[in-house]
């Protein structure tokens, strides 16, 4: 059996973008999730390990959220759920924040140390690393309430995408942009709706059939 670990914020967990709508925050079902619907599409000879949480930055600490800084509980993860033949990592969203200040070349740093890791032998115990795809995004919507009216926030995470495929070709990873085949919720803006969540699902299954074959 293969191993895949999914390390992501909010569209990797899976919150549902209907909140503004009903001011209720909660988040898909298992099945509609990306990291579910992938499991269903690689069937019983793959295990895969939905790690997201909301608000997770690559390595950034946030000041108003506590423990979303993505950097310092990376190595443990990987260490828990070893031995693993993939890790996913889909970070970023989160760093476009005006609150954290990053450039998208720091975002794009960010994650390069959360790759590095990842493939290094020395995280490791007995097992050989595993392989890492890098994916991009989704980038936020033109009315993001990630951001209201921020258009910086939105260009910062629509230049992730060439950076993150510059850094995967650089370190040996593989590359995803899901926002090719995905957008935000319309007026939502952050976050992904089943539909989006079906799209992405499929974008992963094909690479990571071709990452693993």
């Amino acid at each position: 059996m293969k191993t895949i670990l999914c390390y992501g914020d909010s569209n990797t967990h899976g919150l549902n973008p209907d909140w503004i709508h009903t001011g209720v925050v909660t988040r898909h079902p298992q099945n509609v999730r990306w990291p579910g619907k992938l499991a269903e599409l690689l069937g019983p000879d793959f295990r895969v390990i939905e790690e997201g949480l909301n608000g997770r930055t690559t390595v950034f600490d946030d000041s108003i959220s506590v423990g979303r800084n993505g950097l310092p509980y990376f190595l443990p993860c990987l260490e828990s759920h070893s031995p693993l033949d993939l890790v996913i990592i889909m970070l970023g969203t989160n760093d476009t924040k005006p609150l954290i200040s990053a450039t998208p070349f720091d975002i794009a740093a960010g994650m390069g140390r959360l790759a590095k890791i990842a493939l290094d032998p020395y995280s490791y115990t007995t097992e050989k690393p595993p392989k890492v795809l890098i994916a991009a995004p989704v980038p936020l919507g033109e009315a993001s309430v990630h951001a209201p009216a921020d258009e910086e926030a939105r260009a910062k995470s629509i230049a992730l995408a060439p950076l993150y495929e510059d850094l995967a070709k650089a370190l040996g990873c593989g590359f995803i942009d899901v926002g090719k085949v995905a957008s935000t919720a319309e007026g939502e803006g952050v976050h992904l709706d089943s539909a989006a969540h079906a799209a992405v699902a499929m974008a992963m299954h094909k690479k990571v059939l071709e990452m693993l074959a």
